[in-house]
């Protein structure tokens, strides 16, 4: 992803290490973890040229409002690690992307702490031509800690793409909450695997969550599995999940309309991933992201 123009501070990371950097704002880069100090908007790149496994470490400091905008882009396979700190009464909003082309495998290990009354907002989006398994733990570590995640996975071709998304509640008083749409097309796989773990004595917690993917062509592997794991009775939880082809009503109406088949797909396609627009809060990161959709949609 290039530089956003209107974003003033960004990170270019390649094989865990500083490449390129500019701060404008009271943001400290140590060796391998990157301290956010004051309310501001960041954009990380995180680039693989090698195949060792990296490392790296975020921590948003107390009371902050902070965007953060990253993306991945490798030339290798490659594997990497990564610890975010979401301190008391810090609210973030965050969009991740990974931009790699070359059908290689991307392994991705997240793990997200979420402090008293802090809240986070993150759109994960997953268009581009790679298999992955991808990780994601979001730890609710003390009370007032909320969490509403949102990914958007297209799977094509020979592509296998593994998502295991984890919300785990172990303090009261917790609210945690994620959407996944993916689809699938060709002879690609798509796995969601959604978790909601609400840990014995963490009372008053919600987790809840939804998974929808739309399936193409009979080739498709397509499994959207949720699981809850609940130890405390006076909580709140729930799960949804679909695996299907696109609705032929929606697909007849659009058709009567003037469209092909071909492009009627291509537009619900594109309407399916718009709820992320929601997510970002960059004005030209809204611009980029509806572009990138259309281009990988066919539009």
């Amino acid at each position: 992803m290039e530089i956003l123009h209107d974003v003033k501070n960004y990170l270019v990371l390649e094989n865990g290490k500083a490449k390129n950097y500019a701060f404008q704002q009271d943001i400290e880069l140590k060796d391998r973890h990157l301290v956010i100090k004051e309310d501001a908007q960041i954009q990380i790149v995180y680039m693989f040229t090698s195949e060792n496994e990296q490392e790296f470490e975020i921590t948003v400091e107390e009371d902050l409002h902070v965007d953060l905008i990253e993306s991945y882009e490798a030339s290798c396979q490659c594997s990497y690690k990564k610890t975010i700190n979401i301190k008391e009464n810090s609210k973030v909003i965050r969009y991740v992307e990974n931009e790699t082309q070359n059908h290689l495998n991307i392994h991705l290990d997240e793990n997200v702490k979420v402090y008293r009354d802090a809240f986070i907002k993150c759109a994960y989006v997953e268009l581009n031509d790679y298999s992955t398994m991808m990780k994601i733990q979001y730890d609710l570590l003390e009370e007032g800690a909320n969490t509403n995640l949102r990914l958007a996975s297209l799977s094509k071709d020979q592509e296998k793409k593994n998502y295991e998304i984890t919300l785990h509640h172990q303090a009261p008083n917790t609210y945690g909450d994620m959407d996944n749409y993916g689809i699938v097309q060709s002879a690609a796989t798509l796995i969601i695997d959604g978790i909601g773990r609400i840990d014995k004595g963490q009372h008053q917690s919600s987790t809840h969550q939804t998974n929808k993917i739309i399936v193409f062509d009979p080739q498709c592997v397509a499994k959207a599995n949720p699981y809850l794991y609940i130890d405390e009775y006076d909580v709140k939880a729930s799960h949804g999940a679909s695996v299907g082809k696109i609705d032929e009503n929606h697909l007849y109406y659009l058709q009567s309309r003037g469209l092909s088949k071909q492009e009627a797909m291509h537009l619900v396609t594109y309407g399916y991933f718009l709820p992320v627009l929601e997510f970002i809060t960059v004005e030209s990161l809204k611009d980029r992201f509806s572009q990138v959709l259309k281009d990988k949609v066919g539009l």
